[in-house]
């Protein structure tokens, strides 16, 4: 009964979590499209610490408890605030409908390092769920324009895979930290490490941040909510079976952009994106 009301939760939080980032990553293309990718990635880690605060401040006491899994979430934090940035400049400089499936492959360097360090066991359906997400990837990154837009295409490409190795090394650590420090904990320290880091490269360029609160609020919100969801699914469950749950948040966020953003994708776009939700779907059944 365990293993089924376990495997129950894996699924739902990582529904929840593809929904959360879903959003959050087309509320983020909005900001940056507006404001810049690095006041979005500092004010997402600024406001999303207070949603998450109230909650960590039980467990607080774990941190003193475990110096050392919480060096490992220090740490984490720092993969995090450099994934954020990857993930947002791709957002300002390419299309959200390029950039989100390209990202969404994350979990398949999870499981790759796994696979290296944990030896997890490969086998023939985790191998066609990484072939499937590989040229799903391709087909998704395979330009269609010309020109200063094809530069472009191609840079949002080139964040999108950065973001794509720090993510999945950020999802492969927090399985041991959660464990550990709990399911907010985590949470609130990856956004107060990313405060100061981001702060960096933010106060050395100019820029207001009037407008930067009403902008960032809901993609605070759902990434907190998302990054939530995520530690309570790996905490209960499987990282198997969360994180490429977890990892199709693109289907929400390329449908946001087709509806609201007009970016249609093309043939060949199509079906890599779809070829990338079926390998992502095969980690998450076979894993």
């Amino acid at each position: 009964m365990n293993r089924f009301l376990n495997l129950g939760l894996s699924i739902a939080c990582g529904l929840l979590t593809a929904t959360g980032f879903g959003i959050a990553d087309f509320a983020a293309k909005l900001s940056t499209n507006r404001i810049g990718f690095l006041q979005t990635a500092l004010f997402v880690q600024l406001i999303g610490s207070f949603f998450v605060l109230p909650f960590a401040l039980r467990d607080a006491q774990r941190v003193l408890i475990n110096p050392w899994i919480t060096l490992v979430a220090i740490l984490l934090g720092v993969v995090n605030a450099v994934a954020t940035l990857f993930l947002y400049k791709g957002f300002e400089v390419g299309r959200l409908s390029i950039v989100s499936p390209i990202a969404s492959t994350a979990p398949v360097v999870a499981i790759m390092l796994a696979v290296a360090f944990l030896g997890e066991i490969v086998t023939g359906q985790l191998l066609l769920g990484i072939s499937l997400v590989m040229v799903g990837v391709m087909l998704v990154s395979l330009q269609t324009v010309h020109g200063d837009a094809s530069k472009q295409v191609a840079r949002g490409t080139a964040y999108a895979i950065g973001f794509m190795l720090f993510g999945g090394l950020l999802l492969f650590g927090l399985k041991p930290v959660t464990s550990v420090l709990g399911v907010f904990l985590p949470v609130l320290i990856l956004r107060l490490v990313g405060i100061p880091v981001l702060a960096v490269p933010f106060f050395r360029r100019s820029g207001s941040g009037s407008r930067a609160f009403s902008l960032v609020l809901p993609v605070a919100f759902f990434d907190t909510f998302a990054n939530v969801a995520y530690t309570t699914g790996v905490s209960l469950g499987s990282v198997a079976i969360v994180s490429p749950l977890g990892g199709m948040f693109s289907a929400v966020t390329v449908l946001l952009a087709w509806v609201f953003l007009k970016e249609k994708p093309s043939r060949h776009q199509l079906i890599g994106f779809v070829a990338i939700l079926i390998g992502v779907a095969t980690l998450g059944t076979f894993g």
